[in-house]
């Protein structure tokens, strides 16, 4: 039985309406909050911009020390000009869309925020993908890009049924939460990992060799998936492995700020 008091703090990005009329923020779906809120933790949206010109930027550093845990969502594709104009192989020439500077900027400080202070990050499509390019990795504008492309991965008419295999390095921390080295997921993708990040692990893979999970062994939780596992309801241990990692760091916080007193 979870305890209210215990329940830690967990981030959660937001993407932009896609409505021209409604140009603000939100939180996707409700599938995210309620995987948080399942998995013991209580469900905060963040922001990437605040109305009257306030950088929501500058409030990383809060966020970071008064947060447990962060989750990355899904969403647009990432701007060439963001992460340094570093996202993209150069030998990448698809086309994107949907992007949002402003969200990027946001999100490279936050990762970047959560990597120096090992706050624990799931991150999931988009947001393995703004993990992997933040800490030095590349992305593929399409997976049409890769010349092995064999299995369709961006099926948005399903996005809550299964529609291709994956494969788990048998090792992995990803794996070891999972409880299955091989099994069914769903997918709303077109980019994809292409350099992982020097100190990242890609730990699973798609039939067609598509990255589809990356993790950090130096950090306390820094694990991402390509699929999205909020919408297929099936594997619940890995919000309750990051909500769990989350409130142990949220306590070690604590009490380390209680002994400084």
């Amino acid at each position: 039985m979870i305890i209210a008091a215990t329940r830690p703090l967990i981030g959660i990005t937001s993407r932009p309406r896609e409505d021209p009329e409604n140009p603000n923020w939100t939180m996707t779906d409700d599938h995210y909050a309620a995987s948080v809120a399942d998995a013991g933790g209580i469900p905060v949206a963040l922001p990437y911009t605040i109305p009257f010109g306030f950088d929501a930027t500058s409030l990383v550093p809060d966020i970071v020390r008064r947060l447990d845990g962060i989750l990355f969502t899904g969403g647009g594709d990432i701007a060439d000009c963001s992460f340094g104009g570093n996202a993209y192989a150069p030998e990448s020439h698809s086309q994107i869309s949907l992007t949002c500077t402003a969200r990027d900027a946001f999100e490279w400080a936050l990762m970047r925020a959560c990597w120096n202070a090992d706050v624990p990050v799931l991150g999931i499509c988009r947001g393995m993908q703004v993990m992997n390019v933040t800490l030095g990795g590349t992305l593929v504008r399409d997976i049409s890009d890769y010349p092995t492309k064999t299995i369709v991965h961006r099926r948005l008419d399903q996005p809550d049924t299964p529609v291709h295999h994956v494969r788990i390095a048998e090792t992995s921390r990803l794996a070891k939460i999972l409880g299955f080295t091989s099994g069914e997921v769903n997918s709303l993708h077109h980019e994809a990992i292409c350099k992982q990040a020097p100190e990242g692990h890609v730990v699973a893979w798609a039939e067609d060799g598509t990255p589809e999970g990356l993790e950090f062994a130096e950090k306390t939780f820094f694990l991402g998936v390509q699929w999205h596992p909020e919408k297929l309801r099936t594997q619940p241990q890995l919000f309750s492995a990051f909500v769990d990692a989350a409130r142990e760091h949220g306590a070690a916080e604590r009490a380390a700020q209680a002994s400084s007193l």
